[in-house]
């Protein structure tokens, strides 16, 4: 086939190629030999942003949405970055919900970690199932809305046994969970697993019209932002890129080392949730906070990370963060389960 010829001589597809090829896998076209020929090739050739925003367009199209007349952040990373850490992203975004910031959380259970959000949310007795009405009223009433990815992406099952046949092996499919967000979040904090993949998710979220953005890898390998190292930062601001280093040195939250945010299963990360929202001091809290300001600074609540670090900090200290957490699993509870 023509598109498999194109990819195996190293030649990149246009956006429409890329666009019209996952459409048709997304109606079940092809078999699983031909995806995993397609998609062990892309990674020998290596994407570009043109085929990745193809890639999304059809993704996106095909998605159960999540209706939201306001604007809401996303903090959701590629995940595999293979440190096997707790669920910083959720226990941050539970963190912001508490400042006001609306968390349209888009995830999954645990492919190459430990504990996925998903994971953490049921150990915690939250029902995921959820409807997109339902995920639009728990964003209404307590600034957190829950999208587990296969309810939102159902046509995945057709490239899912190709995945599993390349597995460890990472595919475009781990770059495309960020940005294929059902409630379409036009802001985003993206943790990526690779520091050479940051140009590249950049590119295709100003293609793919995101406002304003982070895209972060810090230099111990972490797709979030570290409290240990430094980590590197594309901030998109509108169509503009600025590239810069965040330093934790420089917001006095540098403690512990990366061993101490590890996790086994779900249930330990639940235990790390409620310690970092009972406000207990630890490297886990840190590597929160830092997190957390990042989605309060870019859905616009301040100008700068030290006021949103202070505004996150006093959020927990007055168990607003633990509030909105208890608040969320009461209000999934009160639905009935989606059939």
């Amino acid at each position: 086939m023509k598109i498999l010829e194109k990819i195996e001589n190293g030649t990149n597809l246009s956006f429409e190629e890329a666009r019209d090829f996952l459409s048709v896998a997304f109606e079940g076209k092809y078999d699983t030999d031909f995806l995993k020929k397609i998609l062990i090739g892309m990674n020998k050739k290596g994407v570009s942003s043109d085929e990745l925003t193809g890639f999304a367009t059809s993704m996106r199209k095909i998605s159960k949405k999540v209706s939201i007349s306001r604007s809401v952040v996303d903090n959701c990373g590629t995940g595999g970055d293979g440190k096997g850490t707790f669920n910083i992203s959720t226990v941050s975004s539970f963190i912001a919900a508490s400042c006001g910031a609306s968390v349209a959380k888009h995830g999954n259970k645990a492919v190459t970690s430990k504990s996925g959000s998903a994971d953490l949310l049921l150990e915690a007795g939250a029902n995921i199932n959820l409807s997109p009405e339902q995920v639009e009223q728990c964003l209404s009433e307590c600034n957190f809305g829950f999208m587990f990815a296969p309810l939102h992406h159902q046509s995945m099952k057709y490239v899912a046994e190709a995945r599993k046949q390349i597995a460890p092996d990472k595919t475009i499919f781990n770059l495309l969970g960020p940005l294929t967000n059902p409630a379409g979040a036009k802001i985003q904090l993206i943790g990526v697993y690779s520091q050479d993949k940051m140009n590249l998710v950049a590119e295709t979220l100003i293609k793919l019209g995101v406002k304003r953005a982070m895209i972060v890898h810090s230099n111990d390998g972490l797709d979030e932002i570290s409290i240990f190292t430094t980590t590197n930062v594309i901030e998109i601001n509108n169509n503009n890129m600025k590239k810069y280093v965040i330093d934790p040195d420089s917001y006095n939250l540098k403690l512990g080392s990366l061993d101490d945010i590890l996790t086994n299963d779900p249930s330990e990360s639940l235990n790390i949730l409620k310690s970092v929202l009972g406000n207990k001091k630890s490297p886990m809290l840190n590597i929160c906070v830092i997190n957390a300001a990042a989605l309060v600074y870019l859905s616009g609540l301040t100008d700068n990370l030290i006021d949103s670090i202070k505004k996150c900090q006093s959020a927990i200290e007055s168990k607003e963060s633990i509030n909105t957490f208890n608040k969320y699993v009461s209000i999934t509870n009160s639905f009935d389960h989606v059939r």
